[in-house]
Protein backbone atom coordinates (compact mmCIF):
# COMPACT_ATOMS: atom_id res chain seq x y z
CA UNK A 1 0.00 0.00 0.00
CA UNK A 2 2.90 1.92 0.55
CA UNK A 3 4.53 1.64 -2.33
CA UNK A 4 1.00 2.24 -4.50
CA UNK A 5 0.88 5.87 -2.62
CA UNK A 6 4.49 6.98 -2.79
CA UNK A 7 3.98 6.83 -6.65
CA UNK A 8 0.94 8.49 -6.47
CA UNK A 9 2.12 11.12 -3.84
CA UNK A 10 5.89 11.10 -4.67
CA UNK A 11 6.81 14.50 -2.22
CA UNK A 12 8.73 12.75 0.21
CA UNK A 13 10.97 10.60 -2.84
CA UNK A 14 11.37 14.48 -4.35
CA UNK A 15 12.10 16.16 -1.21
CA UNK A 16 14.62 13.45 -0.42
CA UNK A 17 16.33 13.99 -3.94
CA UNK A 18 16.36 17.78 -2.86
CA UNK A 19 17.94 17.32 0.06
CA UNK A 20 21.12 14.76 -1.33
CA UNK A 21 21.71 17.43 -3.81
CA UNK A 22 21.96 19.86 -1.05
CA UNK A 23 18.71 21.88 -1.69
CA UNK A 24 20.44 22.81 -5.34
CA UNK A 25 17.18 24.36 -7.32
CA UNK A 26 18.91 24.57 -10.71
CA UNK A 27 20.26 20.82 -10.24
CA UNK A 28 17.17 19.45 -9.14
CA UNK A 29 15.46 20.87 -12.03
CA UNK A 30 17.87 19.50 -14.51
CA UNK A 31 17.39 16.00 -12.83
CA UNK A 32 13.43 16.16 -12.64
CA UNK A 33 13.33 17.10 -16.63
CA UNK A 34 15.77 14.10 -16.83
CA UNK A 35 13.81 11.56 -14.35
CA UNK A 36 10.02 13.10 -14.61
CA UNK A 37 8.73 9.40 -14.01
CA UNK A 38 11.06 7.89 -11.59
CA UNK A 39 9.61 6.94 -8.13
CA UNK A 40 10.30 4.85 -4.78
CA UNK A 41 13.84 6.61 -4.73
CA UNK A 42 14.88 5.66 -0.96
CA UNK A 43 17.10 3.07 -1.41
CA UNK A 44 20.55 3.60 0.38
CA UNK A 45 19.95 6.74 2.82
CA UNK A 46 16.93 8.03 4.11
CA UNK A 47 14.92 11.20 4.16
CA UNK A 48 17.08 13.16 7.27
CA UNK A 49 14.07 15.40 8.57
CA UNK A 50 16.04 18.46 9.63
CA UNK A 51 13.94 21.55 10.33
CA UNK A 52 14.36 22.54 6.61
CA UNK A 53 12.97 19.57 5.56
CA UNK A 54 9.73 19.95 7.43
CA UNK A 55 9.63 23.48 7.08
CA UNK A 56 10.33 22.71 3.04
CA UNK A 57 7.63 19.40 3.34
CA UNK A 58 4.92 21.54 4.92
CA UNK A 59 4.93 24.47 2.54
CA UNK A 60 4.51 21.99 -0.34
CA UNK A 61 1.39 20.70 1.11
CA UNK A 62 0.15 23.94 1.84
CA UNK A 63 0.70 25.37 -1.69
CA UNK A 64 -0.53 22.23 -3.70
CA UNK A 65 -3.68 21.91 -1.01
CA UNK A 66 -3.91 26.02 -2.01
CA UNK A 67 -3.97 25.14 -5.77
CA UNK A 68 -6.26 22.25 -5.51
CA UNK A 69 -8.52 24.58 -3.57
CA UNK A 70 -8.50 27.20 -6.52
CA UNK A 71 -8.83 24.72 -9.46
CA UNK A 72 -12.34 23.36 -7.27
CA UNK A 73 -13.72 26.84 -6.39
CA UNK A 74 -17.14 26.23 -7.73
CA UNK A 75 -19.60 24.98 -4.89
CA UNK A 76 -20.73 22.30 -6.75
CA UNK A 77 -17.53 20.52 -6.83
CA UNK A 78 -17.18 17.78 -4.50
CA UNK A 79 -14.23 16.33 -1.84
CA UNK A 80 -13.51 13.59 -4.79
CA UNK A 81 -12.56 17.06 -6.82
CA UNK A 82 -10.22 18.18 -4.77
CA UNK A 83 -8.65 14.85 -4.69
CA UNK A 84 -8.26 14.53 -8.14
CA UNK A 85 -6.97 18.29 -8.24
CA UNK A 86 -4.38 16.99 -5.63
CA UNK A 87 -3.17 13.74 -7.63
CA UNK A 88 -3.38 15.79 -10.90
CA UNK A 89 -0.83 18.56 -9.18
CA UNK A 90 1.40 15.09 -7.95
CA UNK A 91 3.94 15.61 -11.76
CA UNK A 92 4.81 19.01 -10.64
CA UNK A 93 5.78 18.42 -7.24
CA UNK A 94 9.13 19.25 -7.94
CA UNK A 95 8.52 23.19 -8.81
CA UNK A 96 6.19 23.15 -5.24
CA UNK A 97 8.99 21.80 -3.74
CA UNK A 98 11.43 24.78 -5.17
CA UNK A 99 8.94 27.52 -4.72
CA UNK A 100 8.20 26.35 -0.52
CA UNK A 101 12.12 26.33 -0.45
CA UNK A 102 12.10 29.56 -1.68
CA UNK A 103 9.69 31.26 0.98
CA UNK A 104 11.52 29.30 3.69
CA UNK A 105 14.92 30.91 2.82
CA UNK A 106 14.48 34.65 4.39
CA UNK A 107 13.94 32.54 7.65
CA UNK A 108 16.53 30.21 7.17
CA UNK A 109 19.26 33.12 6.49
CA UNK A 110 18.41 34.16 9.54
CA UNK A 111 18.35 31.14 11.18
CA UNK A 112 21.48 30.17 9.85
CA UNK A 113 23.43 33.55 10.76
CA UNK A 114 22.69 33.23 14.67
CA UNK A 115 24.17 29.77 14.21
CA UNK A 116 27.32 31.18 12.71
CA UNK A 117 27.73 34.13 15.16
CA UNK A 118 27.19 31.87 18.00
CA UNK A 119 29.21 29.52 16.62
CA UNK A 120 31.87 31.85 15.82
CA UNK A 121 31.37 33.32 19.20
CA UNK A 122 31.94 29.93 21.32
CA UNK A 123 35.22 29.56 19.03
CA UNK A 124 36.57 33.24 19.91
CA UNK A 125 36.10 32.19 23.44
CA UNK A 126 38.07 29.01 23.42
CA UNK A 127 41.85 30.60 22.59
CA UNK A 128 43.87 27.41 23.15
CA UNK A 129 41.67 25.02 21.19
CA UNK A 130 43.95 23.51 18.04
CA UNK A 131 41.86 23.19 14.88
CA UNK A 132 43.13 21.09 12.61
CA UNK A 133 41.10 20.98 8.94
CA UNK A 134 41.28 18.62 6.04
CA UNK A 135 40.57 19.21 2.61
CA UNK A 136 41.11 17.56 -0.67
CA UNK A 137 39.57 15.85 -4.03
CA UNK A 138 39.10 12.65 -1.94
CA UNK A 139 40.98 10.97 1.54
CA UNK A 140 39.15 13.36 3.47
CA UNK A 141 36.98 11.67 6.11
CA UNK A 142 39.71 8.71 6.06
CA UNK A 143 42.58 10.86 7.31
CA UNK A 144 39.92 12.77 9.86
CA UNK A 145 39.31 9.41 11.10
CA UNK A 146 43.13 8.24 11.45
CA UNK A 147 44.05 11.40 13.07
CA UNK A 148 41.48 11.23 15.57
CA UNK A 149 42.72 7.57 16.60
CA UNK A 150 45.79 8.95 17.37
CA UNK A 151 44.78 11.95 18.99
CA UNK A 152 42.09 11.05 21.62
CA UNK A 153 43.78 9.04 24.17
CA UNK A 154 46.37 11.43 24.53
CA UNK A 155 43.79 14.54 24.22
CA UNK A 156 40.05 15.75 24.13
CA UNK A 157 39.42 15.94 20.67
CA UNK A 158 36.48 16.49 18.12
CA UNK A 159 35.94 15.85 14.86
CA UNK A 160 32.75 16.18 12.34
CA UNK A 161 30.27 13.66 12.35
CA UNK A 162 29.79 12.05 8.81
CA UNK A 163 29.55 14.47 5.84
CA UNK A 164 29.22 17.98 8.33
CA UNK A 165 31.89 19.46 6.27
CA UNK A 166 29.97 22.82 5.09
CA UNK A 167 30.34 25.86 7.17
CA UNK A 168 26.77 25.40 8.44
CA UNK A 169 27.39 21.48 9.70
CA UNK A 170 30.92 22.49 11.27
CA UNK A 171 29.21 25.24 13.03
CA UNK A 172 26.37 23.47 14.34
CA UNK A 173 29.31 20.73 15.29
CA UNK A 174 30.94 23.50 17.42
CA UNK A 175 27.89 23.97 18.83
CA UNK A 176 26.78 20.89 20.27
CA UNK A 177 30.33 19.11 20.35
CA UNK A 178 33.16 21.23 21.32
CA UNK A 179 33.24 22.16 24.83
CA UNK A 180 35.71 24.31 27.05
CA UNK A 181 37.85 21.53 27.84
CA UNK A 182 38.64 20.46 24.16
CA UNK A 183 42.11 20.35 23.23
CA UNK A 184 41.75 19.78 19.30
CA UNK A 185 38.86 20.40 17.02
CA UNK A 186 39.73 18.38 13.80
CA UNK A 187 37.26 19.26 10.66
CA UNK A 188 36.11 18.29 7.02
CA UNK A 189 36.12 20.82 4.46
CA UNK A 190 34.22 20.15 1.51
CA UNK A 191 33.37 22.05 -1.17
CA UNK A 192 31.67 22.24 -4.68
CA UNK A 193 32.44 25.83 -6.29
CA UNK A 194 35.37 28.35 -5.11
CA UNK A 195 34.81 30.64 -2.29
CA UNK A 196 33.71 28.11 0.00
CA UNK A 197 36.30 26.79 1.94
CA UNK A 198 37.66 30.44 2.34
CA UNK A 199 34.14 31.11 4.25
CA UNK A 200 34.60 28.06 6.31
CA UNK A 201 38.23 28.89 7.44
CA UNK A 202 36.93 32.57 7.94
CA UNK A 203 34.96 30.88 10.08
CA UNK A 204 37.03 28.15 12.05
CA UNK A 205 40.63 30.20 11.58
CA UNK A 206 41.98 26.54 11.50
CA UNK A 207 45.64 26.53 12.75
CA UNK A 208 46.55 23.43 10.27
CA UNK A 209 45.73 22.22 7.08
CA UNK A 210 45.76 19.35 5.14
CA UNK A 211 44.96 18.99 1.43
CA UNK A 212 45.09 15.48 0.34
CA UNK A 213 44.70 15.16 -2.92
CA UNK A 214 43.38 16.79 -6.55
CA UNK A 215 41.31 14.68 -8.72
CA UNK A 216 38.64 15.47 -11.33
CA UNK A 217 36.16 14.40 -8.54
CA UNK A 218 32.60 17.02 -8.82
CA UNK A 219 34.65 18.11 -11.97
CA UNK A 220 31.16 18.43 -13.61
CA UNK A 221 30.15 21.32 -10.65
CA UNK A 222 33.88 22.78 -10.51
CA UNK A 223 34.06 22.88 -14.39
CA UNK A 224 38.03 22.00 -14.28
CA UNK A 225 41.02 21.06 -13.03
CA UNK A 226 42.34 24.77 -12.16
CA UNK A 227 39.45 25.15 -10.29
CA UNK A 228 39.28 22.62 -7.82
CA UNK A 229 43.01 23.48 -7.33
CA UNK A 230 42.17 27.03 -6.17
CA UNK A 231 39.47 25.68 -4.47
CA UNK A 232 40.79 23.25 -2.17
CA UNK A 233 44.04 25.71 -2.04
CA UNK A 234 41.79 28.03 -0.25
CA UNK A 235 42.78 26.22 2.91
CA UNK A 236 46.58 26.42 2.97
CA UNK A 237 46.36 30.26 1.64
CA UNK A 238 43.92 30.64 4.64
CA UNK A 239 46.38 29.87 7.38
CA UNK A 240 48.27 32.37 9.66
CA UNK A 241 51.71 32.54 9.33
CA UNK A 242 52.99 30.43 12.19
CA UNK A 243 50.39 27.90 10.82
CA UNK A 244 51.59 24.49 9.60
CA UNK A 245 49.77 23.41 5.68
CA UNK A 246 50.67 19.17 5.10
CA UNK A 247 50.36 18.87 1.51
CA UNK A 248 50.67 15.78 -0.33
CA UNK A 249 53.29 15.98 -2.58
CA UNK A 250 52.52 13.08 -5.19
CA UNK A 251 50.11 15.76 -6.81
CA UNK A 252 51.96 17.67 -9.54
CA UNK A 253 49.41 20.58 -8.77
CA UNK A 254 49.71 20.49 -5.01
CA UNK A 255 53.06 20.76 -4.87
CA UNK A 256 53.38 23.60 -7.95
CA UNK A 257 51.14 25.66 -6.12
CA UNK A 258 52.71 25.35 -2.75
CA UNK A 259 54.79 28.55 -3.13
CA UNK A 260 51.51 30.02 -3.18
CA UNK A 261 51.25 29.59 0.87
CA UNK A 262 52.31 31.81 3.18
CA UNK A 263 52.44 29.19 6.33
CA UNK A 264 55.39 26.49 7.12
CA UNK A 265 54.51 23.74 4.93
CA UNK A 266 55.53 20.13 5.03
CA UNK A 267 55.46 17.48 2.75
CA UNK A 268 54.49 13.81 2.48
CA UNK A 269 54.24 10.63 0.27
CA UNK A 270 57.13 11.22 -1.90
CA UNK A 271 60.36 9.84 -0.53
CA UNK A 272 62.79 12.38 0.23
CA UNK A 273 59.89 14.36 2.00
CA UNK A 274 59.73 14.66 5.70
CA UNK A 275 57.00 12.00 5.85
CA UNK A 276 57.07 8.85 3.08
CA UNK A 277 56.90 5.14 3.35
CA UNK A 278 58.48 2.37 2.17
CA UNK A 279 57.84 -0.92 2.32
CA UNK A 280 54.21 -1.15 1.45
CA UNK A 281 52.57 -4.35 1.59
CA UNK A 282 48.95 -5.00 2.15
CA UNK A 283 46.43 -7.93 2.67
CA UNK A 284 42.90 -9.31 3.56
CA UNK A 285 43.83 -8.18 7.08
CA UNK A 286 46.19 -5.21 7.45
CA UNK A 287 48.67 -3.19 5.68
CA UNK A 288 52.03 -2.23 7.29
CA UNK A 289 54.94 -0.04 5.84
CA UNK A 290 57.91 1.76 6.92
CA UNK A 291 57.49 5.39 8.00
CA UNK A 292 59.72 7.79 7.80
CA UNK A 293 59.62 11.29 9.28
CA UNK A 294 62.01 13.83 11.31
CA UNK A 295 62.06 12.17 14.36
CA UNK A 296 63.19 8.83 12.23
CA UNK A 297 61.64 5.89 10.97
CA UNK A 298 59.30 2.93 12.05
CA UNK A 299 57.42 -0.07 11.13
CA UNK A 300 53.85 0.65 11.11
CA UNK A 301 50.95 -1.46 10.67
CA UNK A 302 47.52 -0.71 10.42
CA UNK A 303 44.35 -3.38 10.26
CA UNK A 304 43.21 -1.18 7.43
CA UNK A 305 43.11 -2.75 3.73
CA UNK A 306 44.34 -1.12 0.74
CA UNK A 307 47.62 1.00 -0.18
CA UNK A 308 45.79 4.16 -0.41
CA UNK A 309 45.30 4.29 3.53
CA UNK A 310 49.63 4.79 3.57
CA UNK A 311 48.90 8.46 2.29
CA UNK A 312 46.17 9.35 4.72
CA UNK A 313 48.25 7.66 7.67
CA UNK A 314 51.25 9.75 6.30
CA UNK A 315 49.01 12.95 6.46
CA UNK A 316 47.50 11.98 10.44
CA UNK A 317 51.11 11.05 11.60
CA UNK A 318 52.17 14.61 10.31
CA UNK A 319 49.69 16.29 11.96
CA UNK A 320 50.31 13.83 15.28
CA UNK A 321 53.48 14.89 15.65
CA UNK A 322 53.22 18.80 15.07
CA UNK A 323 50.43 18.45 17.75
CA UNK A 324 52.90 16.67 20.03
CA UNK A 325 52.53 13.02 20.04
CA UNK A 326 55.72 11.10 20.05
CA UNK A 327 56.95 8.02 17.06
CA UNK A 328 56.25 5.28 19.47
CA UNK A 329 53.10 6.75 20.43
CA UNK A 330 51.76 6.75 16.77
CA UNK A 331 52.99 3.12 16.17
CA UNK A 332 51.25 2.07 18.84
CA UNK A 333 47.58 3.46 18.26
CA UNK A 334 48.38 2.73 14.73
CA UNK A 335 46.91 -1.06 15.37
CA UNK A 336 44.04 0.63 16.98
CA UNK A 337 42.48 1.89 13.96
CA UNK A 338 39.04 0.93 12.52
CA UNK A 339 37.95 1.19 9.13
CA UNK A 340 35.84 3.90 7.93
CA UNK A 341 32.21 2.43 7.18
CA UNK A 342 32.27 1.17 3.16
CA UNK A 343 35.30 2.27 2.13
CA UNK A 344 37.47 -0.91 1.89
CA UNK A 345 35.47 -3.00 4.55
CA UNK A 346 36.29 -7.14 4.08
CA UNK A 347 32.88 -8.86 4.98
CA UNK A 348 32.43 -12.49 4.75
CA UNK A 349 29.20 -13.92 3.96
CA UNK A 350 28.68 -17.44 3.36
CA UNK A 351 30.83 -18.64 0.16
CA UNK A 352 31.31 -14.63 -0.28
CA UNK A 353 33.63 -12.43 0.53
CA UNK A 354 32.99 -9.09 -0.02
CA UNK A 355 34.95 -5.84 -0.59
CA UNK A 356 32.88 -3.11 0.01
CA UNK A 357 34.47 -0.11 -1.50
CA UNK A 358 30.98 1.68 -2.39
CA UNK A 359 32.10 5.03 -0.69
CA UNK A 360 34.92 5.66 -2.35
CA UNK A 361 34.49 7.08 -5.75
CA UNK A 362 38.22 7.96 -7.28
CA UNK A 363 40.09 6.10 -9.52
CA UNK A 364 43.18 6.13 -7.00
CA UNK A 365 40.99 3.86 -4.92
CA UNK A 366 39.75 1.84 -7.51
CA UNK A 367 43.20 1.01 -8.32
CA UNK A 368 43.98 -0.12 -4.78
CA UNK A 369 40.85 -2.39 -4.08
CA UNK A 370 41.19 -4.11 -8.05
CA UNK A 371 44.68 -4.88 -6.48
CA UNK A 372 43.44 -6.46 -3.49
CA UNK A 373 41.01 -8.26 -5.71
CA UNK A 374 43.67 -9.54 -7.80
CA UNK A 375 45.53 -11.30 -4.92
CA UNK A 376 42.64 -13.64 -4.38
CA UNK A 377 44.77 -16.16 -6.39
CA UNK A 378 42.31 -18.95 -6.34
CA UNK A 379 38.88 -17.50 -5.47
CA UNK A 380 36.17 -16.63 -8.34
CA UNK A 381 36.37 -12.58 -8.84
CA UNK A 382 32.93 -10.45 -9.29
CA UNK A 383 33.26 -6.69 -9.58
CA UNK A 384 29.93 -5.06 -9.50
CA UNK A 385 30.00 -1.39 -10.11
CA UNK A 386 28.54 1.76 -11.63
CA UNK A 387 31.65 2.91 -13.04
CA UNK A 388 32.73 6.65 -11.78
CA UNK A 389 30.24 10.02 -11.47
CA UNK A 390 30.90 13.66 -11.51
CA UNK A 391 34.33 13.85 -13.48
CA UNK A 392 32.94 15.57 -16.36
CA UNK A 393 34.75 15.65 -19.27
CA UNK A 394 37.23 13.85 -17.79
CA UNK A 395 34.74 10.63 -17.23
CA UNK A 396 34.68 8.69 -20.38
CA UNK A 397 38.32 8.21 -20.36
CA UNK A 398 38.22 7.52 -16.45
CA UNK A 399 35.93 4.92 -16.99
CA UNK A 400 37.40 3.19 -20.16
CA UNK A 401 40.62 2.66 -18.35
CA UNK A 402 38.64 1.57 -15.11
CA UNK A 403 36.44 -1.39 -17.52
CA UNK A 404 39.83 -2.42 -18.86
CA UNK A 405 41.49 -2.86 -15.13
CA UNK A 406 38.66 -4.56 -14.32
CA UNK A 407 38.84 -6.99 -17.13
CA UNK A 408 42.44 -7.58 -16.69
CA UNK A 409 41.03 -9.19 -12.96
CA UNK A 410 37.35 -10.57 -12.69
CA UNK A 411 35.49 -13.33 -14.02
CA UNK A 412 32.30 -11.52 -14.05
CA UNK A 413 31.56 -7.99 -14.11
CA UNK A 414 28.24 -6.32 -13.09
CA UNK A 415 27.29 -2.91 -14.44
CA UNK A 416 25.10 -0.77 -12.18
CA UNK A 417 22.89 1.34 -14.17
CA UNK A 418 23.30 2.95 -17.64
CA UNK A 419 25.62 6.00 -15.78
CA UNK A 420 29.05 4.90 -17.31
CA UNK A 421 27.85 1.50 -18.88
CA UNK A 422 28.76 2.08 -22.58
CA UNK A 423 32.16 3.38 -21.52
CA UNK A 424 32.90 0.74 -19.35
CA UNK A 425 31.86 -2.07 -22.14
CA UNK A 426 34.13 0.10 -24.16
CA UNK A 427 37.34 -0.10 -22.07
CA UNK A 428 36.40 -3.81 -21.70
CA UNK A 429 36.85 -4.06 -25.54
CA UNK A 430 40.73 -3.63 -25.65
CA UNK A 431 40.79 -7.34 -23.53
CA UNK A 432 37.69 -8.93 -25.22
CA UNK A 433 36.52 -8.25 -28.46
CA UNK A 434 32.75 -9.32 -26.75
CA UNK A 435 32.83 -8.33 -23.02
CA UNK A 436 29.38 -8.95 -22.71
CA UNK A 437 29.55 -12.74 -22.40
CA UNK A 438 30.91 -12.32 -19.02
CA UNK A 439 29.18 -8.79 -18.87
CA UNK A 440 25.90 -8.13 -16.81
CA UNK A 441 23.61 -5.47 -15.92
CA UNK A 442 21.33 -4.59 -12.49
CA UNK A 443 19.42 -1.84 -12.08
CA UNK A 444 20.44 -1.32 -8.04
CA UNK A 445 23.34 -2.26 -6.16
CA UNK A 446 21.09 -4.77 -4.22
CA UNK A 447 19.69 -6.69 -7.11
CA UNK A 448 23.58 -6.81 -8.27
CA UNK A 449 24.20 -8.09 -5.08
CA UNK A 450 21.53 -10.99 -5.57
CA UNK A 451 22.76 -11.62 -9.37
CA UNK A 452 26.17 -11.95 -7.90
CA UNK A 453 25.25 -14.86 -5.29
CA UNK A 454 23.79 -16.62 -8.33
CA UNK A 455 26.93 -16.49 -10.48
CA UNK A 456 29.11 -17.78 -7.29
CA UNK A 457 28.27 -21.45 -8.53
CA UNK A 458 29.09 -22.43 -5.07
CA UNK A 459 32.89 -21.89 -5.21
CA UNK A 460 34.66 -19.34 -2.83
CA UNK A 461 34.32 -15.78 -4.61
CA UNK A 462 35.19 -12.59 -3.67
CA UNK A 463 32.88 -9.68 -5.06
CA UNK A 464 34.38 -6.01 -5.33
CA UNK A 465 31.58 -3.22 -4.57
CA UNK A 466 33.46 -0.45 -6.47
CA UNK A 467 31.26 2.74 -6.10
CA UNK A 468 27.51 2.87 -5.60
CA UNK A 469 26.01 5.29 -7.15
CA UNK A 470 24.00 8.57 -5.81
CA UNK A 471 20.34 8.20 -5.79
CA UNK A 472 19.88 10.95 -8.34
CA UNK A 473 21.70 8.98 -10.86
CA UNK A 474 20.55 6.30 -13.28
Amino acid sequence: MSRILSKIFPLLDYLYIYQIMEYNSWEFLKWFLKNPLKRNLQKKHHLYFSNKALAILVGTVILETIVAIILNIKPDHSAIFFILSLILLQPLTPFFLILADLFYKPLEIYLKNNILEDAKQKLENLPYLKIAAITGSFGKTSTKDILYTLLWKKYYVVKTPKSFNTRQGIAQTVLELVKENTDIFICEMGAYKKGEIKKICDFIKPDIGIVTAIAPQHLERFGSIESIVKAKFELPQSLKKDGIAILNSTYAQIKDNSSSVNAKVIFYGSEGDPFYATNIKTNIEETSFTIHTPEGKTKINIPLVGEHHVANFLAASAVALQLGLTLSEIRERARLLLPTPHRMQIKKVGNMTFIDNSYNTNPKSAESSLNLLASFKKNRKIVITPGFVELGNEASRANQDFGNSIKCIADEVIIVGENAKKDLLEGMKAITPHPEDEVHFASSTKEAIQLAQRLTMGVETVVLLENDLPDQYS
